[in-house]
C-alpha cells in the first residue's frame, strides 16, 4: 500500500496484489467485475502500473455482501451505480496526482545525484532504485539521461529563483544581494556547471535538450544583466553589450568554481571574495570611476586584427 496526496487530502492506494490481500477476492474476479462495470477502472500511472483505492476495497466488500443476499450482477450494478461513478471521478485525479508524485521524486533524486556525482558518473539505475520505482515506470517519465539533466537544471533553477529572489527585493545594497545569490543553494551552481559542459559538448545533438539548457542558462544571465544595468548611471553608455558582460560575469564564477574543485588551495570564501572584487571593478567602470571604455578604444585596431585571424 502507498499514500498519495490529492486535493482532498491523502489516499491509500493498492496494487492488484495488495487489493487481493485486503479483500480476499482473486484478481481474476476483480478484472471480471471491472469488465462488468461493477468496479471503476483503476488509475493508470504507467502502461503496466494500475492503482486501486479504498473505494475499490469498499465496493468489493459490498459486492460480496449483495451477492450473498441473492442479488444478480445487474441488480448489484444498479445498487452501486452512484458509488461506482464517484469512485471513477476520484481515480482520474488520483492518476494525475500519482504521476506528479513519482515525477517529482525522480527529479529530486536525480538532481542530487547529478550534483554529487556529475553527469558522467550518475547512473539511472541508481536513481530508479532510490526512487523505489520500476524501470518501466521510470522510462514513462524520462526519455534519456540527457533529458533528465536538462529538466533537473530547469526545475532546480526555477525553485531557487522562487526562494531566493523574493526576500532580496527589499535589499537595497546590491553587493549584499550578489552575495546572497552566490551563497544560495550550492546544488544549483553544481548543476549549472554540468549544464554548461553539456551545452558545449552536445550542442549539435538533441536540439530540444539543448534549447532547454540554453533557455534556463539564459534566465540566469538575464538576472545578472539586470543587476549590471541597474549599476549603470542614467543616460550613460558603454561600448560592451550588457548581455555579453553578464555572460562574462556568470562564466567567471563558473570558472572560479572549476579551479577551486581541483584542490584545497581555494575555499568558498575565496570564491565569493573574488567575485565581489569583479563586481566592484565592473561598477567602477560603469559609474566612471575608471574609464574602461577609453582604455578599450586605444586597442580597437588590435581588437579588429585579432578578430580577423583564422
Amino acid at each position: 500500500m502507498e499514500t498519495v496526496s490529492t486535493q482532498g487530502g491523502s489516499v491509500t492506494t493498492f496494487s492488484i496484489s495488495a487489493l487481493e490481500r485486503a479483500t480476499g477476492v482473486p484478481r481474476s474476479t476483480i478484472h471480471f467485475y471491472i469488465g462488468e462495470e461493477l468496479l471503476p477502472r483503476p488509475a493508470k500511472t504507467a502502461v503496466s502500473r494500475s492503482l486501486y483505492t479504498e473505494k475499490h476495497v469498499e465496493l468489493l466488500r459490498r459486492i460480496t455482501e449483495l451477492k450473498e443476499s441473492g442479488l444478480s450482477l445487474a441488480e448489484i450494478r444498479d445498487e452501486l451505480e452512484p458509488d461506482i461513478a464517484d469512485a471513477s471521478d476520484n481515480d482520474a485525479d488520483l492518476a494525475a496526482r500519482e504521476y506528479e508524485r513519482i515525477h517529482a521524486a525522480i527529479i529530486e533524486t536525480a538532481a542530487r545525484e547529478f550534483a554529487v556525482n556529475g553527469y558522467e558518473d550518475t547512473h539511472l539505475s541508481t536513481i530508479i532504485k532510490k526512487v523505489g520505482t520500476t524501470r518501466h515506470v521510470f522510462y514513462s517519465h524520462v526519455d534519456s539521461k540527457l533529458h533528465l539533466l536538462a529538466e533537473c537544471f530547469k526545475v532546480v533553477m526555477k525553485s531557487s529563483f522562487e526562494s531566493v529572489e523574493p526576500p532580496l527585493e527589499t535589499e537595497t545594497n546590491p553587493a549584499e544581494r550578489l552575495l546572497a545569490r552566490l551563497a544560495s543553494d550550492p546544488m544549483r551552481h553544481t548543476l549549472r556547471a554540468e549544464a554548461v559542459s553539456l551545452i558545449r559538448a552536445k550542442s549539435t545533438e538533441n536540439s530540444d535538450v539543448f534549447d532547454t539548457l540554453v533557455q534556463t542558462y539564459t534566465g540566469i544571465v538575464e538576472r545578472v544583466a539586470a543587476d549590471i544595468q541597474a549599476m549603470q548611471p542614467s543616460g550613460s553608455t558603454i561600448s560592451v553589450p550588457i548581455e555579453l558582460l553578464a555572460y562574462s560575469v556568470v562564466g567567471a564564477f563558473d570558472n572560479t568554481q572549476l579551479r577551486a574543485s581541483w584542490d584545497d588551495k581555494y575555499d568558498r570564501t575565496d570564491l565569493l571574495r573574488a567575485h565581489l572584487w569583479l563586481y566592484f571593478a565592473i561598477r567602477a567602470g560603469l559609474d566612471g570611476r575608471v574609464d574602461i571604455d577609453s582604455e578599450v578604444k586605444r586597442y580597437e585596431a588590435s581588437i579588429q586584427e585579432a578578430a580577423s585571424r583564422e
